[in-house]
C-alpha cells in the first residue's frame, strides 16, 4: 500500500525501478542516497514523459514494414501541435517527444548503428504492467515496452525504451545499458516464458537519445551479483532512509 502526501508517494516497502537500480550500481555514495530517496519518497511532479515517443517507436517496431516517414510523420504532427496542448508540461512533453523520436529516426537510418537483427524479429505489445521482479527482498520495477520474438526459432525476449536526456559520458550510458539489460533478460525469464523459450540475445534495452540497442550481456552473471548486493545493501538501509526535508 502507499501512503501519499502532495509532494510525494511514500512506499514504505523497499522497491526501486530498473533504471534506478542501475544508475545506482554505477553511482558515487552521495549520488546513491539521492537515488534511494527518490526511490522511496517518490517526487509527485516526476511523472512518466516521453509517451508519445514510447507510442510511435513501438509502432513503428511492430510494423512489420517499418516505414522511417512513419516516425518523421509521427515527429512533425507532435511540434505542430505542441502548443495548443492546453498548458506548458504538454507542450514541454510533446516536443521532448517529438525530439526522442527525430533521434531514434536517426538511429534507425544509420545501418553501422541499427542492429541487423531486428529485420528478423518481431515484435508485440505487452498488455497491462509486469510484476515487479523480487532481488534480495527489494521489488525491482522491470517495465518492457515490447516482446521481441524471433518466430522461426520460436524464441523472445523483452525491450525496454530508454528515454533519459541527460548527458552522460558513453562508458557511463553503455554499462548502464548493460545493467538495465541484465534485469531485462531476468525479468523476460520470470514473466515472458509463456511467449516462448526466453533468449537473452532478444532482450534489449534500447536508448533513444544514445542511438544505440544493447542487449543482453554474455557476463550478466556478474551484474546480477553486482545487482542483488545493491539490493541487499537497498534493503537494509531503507528503513533508515531520511525523508526529503520539505515532506
Amino acid at each position: 500500500m502507499l501512503d501519499t502526501s502532495d509532494k510525494y508517494r511514500i512506499h514504505p516497502d523497499p522497491r526501486i525501478s530498473a533504471n534506478q537500480l542501475a544508475e545506482y550500481a554505477l553511482a558515487s555514495p552521495s549520488r546513491r542516497q539521492v537515488i534511494l530517496r527518490n526511490a522511496k519518497y517518490a517526487p509527485t511532479f516526476l511523472v512518466v514523459r516521453y509517451g508519445e515517443a514510447r507510442a510511435s517507436v513501438c509502432d513503428f517496431l511492430k510494423d512489420g514494414t517499418r516505414p522511417v516517414a512513419k516516425l518523421h510523420s509521427a515527429e512533425a504532427e507532435l511540434k505542430a501541435t505542441a502548443a495548443s496542448l492546453g498548458s506548458k508540461f504538454k507542450e514541454n512533453d510533446a516536443l521532448l517527444s517529438a525530439e526522442a523520436i527525430a533521434s531514434f529516426a536517426a538511429f534507425v537510418s544509420d545501418p553501422k548503428q541499427y542492429p541487423n537483427a531486428f529485420s528478423k524479429l518481431t515484435f508485440a505489445p505487452i498488455t497491462g504492467y509486469m510484476p515487479k521482479l523480487p532481488l534480495s527482498e527489494v521489488d525491482v520495477s522491470v517495465q518492457v515496452d515490447l516482446i521481441a520474438k524471433n518466430q522461426a526459432k520460436e524464441v523472445c525476449g523483452g525491450v525496454l525504451l530508454q528515454t533519459s536526456k541527460a548527458i552522460s559520458a558513453k562508458s557511463w550510458r553503455d554499462e548502464h545499458s548493460l545493467y538495465v539489460t541484465s534485469l531485462i533478460w531476468m525479468a523476460s525469464s520470470e514473466f515472458l516464458a509463456g511467449h516462448g523459450t526466453v533468449d537473452p540475445n532478444l532482450c534489449y534495452a534500447v536508448d533513444l537519445f544514445g542511438k544505440k540497442a544493447t542487449k543482453a550481456p554474455k557476463s550478466y552473471k556478474t551484474r546480477v551479483k553486482n545487482l542483488e548486493a545493491a539490493c541487499g545493501e537497498i534493503a537494509a538501509m531503507w528503513p533508515n532512509i531520511e525523508p526529503p526535508a520539505d515532506l
